[in-house]
Parts: C-alpha cells; structure tokens; sequence
C-alpha cells in the first residue's frame, strides 16, 4: 500500500472514532498534535455535543489527504456568543489534513458558516 492510500485509511479510521467517542477530546492525542484543530473540535463539541462528520469523499496524494463530508449536530451550546437553538444542522465543508508519522501535524478548514448560520438560527 503506497503512502497516499495509508494516510488515506488513517484520517477514515480518526473520523469514525471521532464519530464514536463519548469524549472526543478524550481521543485527540492519538491521532494529532496540531493543537488549532484540537481547539476546533473542542469549540464544535461545546457548541454541538456528539456531533457526527458524515463522508463523501476522500482524496490523498503523499502526506496530504482532504475529505469533503457533512457536519452534523445539534446546537444544544453557545456559538460566538448567540445562546443554543437546539436546532440540527447538516452544513457541507471540505477539510485537509497533512500527516506526518502517522500523526496528523496541520490542518486546513473550509466550510458554508452561512448554512450553519442559517440553519442555527432560523
């Protein structure tokens, strides 16, 4: 199996555990030491308690993977500052990620904060 392909297989088995962790955080060391995302999924777990990451699609060449997938969680914390809705949000984004070591070391985040909004608040 060639680099791209483990890297690949790597961030699919972090997502699922992320996916089924009572504590997420609890399970971040294993997998990365970037400590931004680390704070992203801290921020998120707040704000969305037991959100899941639903994936459509995985691409990896060498050390870089990015997955285009689906957040989805109920708002039941604060988000900057506007009080929990309780609402379910499903909002579409596109994550990289680049491994090292078997170690994810940085990351990058793209996502629709206007469905999030919308869907938060509305």
């Amino acid at each position: 199996m060639d680099r791209a392909e483990t890297n690949k297989r790597f961030i699919l088995k972090y997502i699922r555990a992320l996916n089924e962790a009572e504590d997420k955080l609890n399970i971040l060391s294993q997998y990365t030491s970037d400590s931004k995302l680390i704070e992203r999924i801290a921020f998120l777990e707040k704000a969305f308690p037991r959100h899941q990451v639903m994936v459509d699609e995985v691409t990896a060449e060498a050390s870089r993977v990015i997955v285009r997938a689906r957040f989805i969680g109920k708002n039941l914390g604060p988000v900057n500052g506007m009080r929990p809705t309780g609402k379910k949000v499903e909002v579409p984004f596109a994550m990289g990620y680049e491994i090292q070591q078997g170690r994810i070391i940085s990351h990058w985040l793209i996502t629709d904060q206007l469905a999030l909004l919308v869907q938060s608040v509305v």
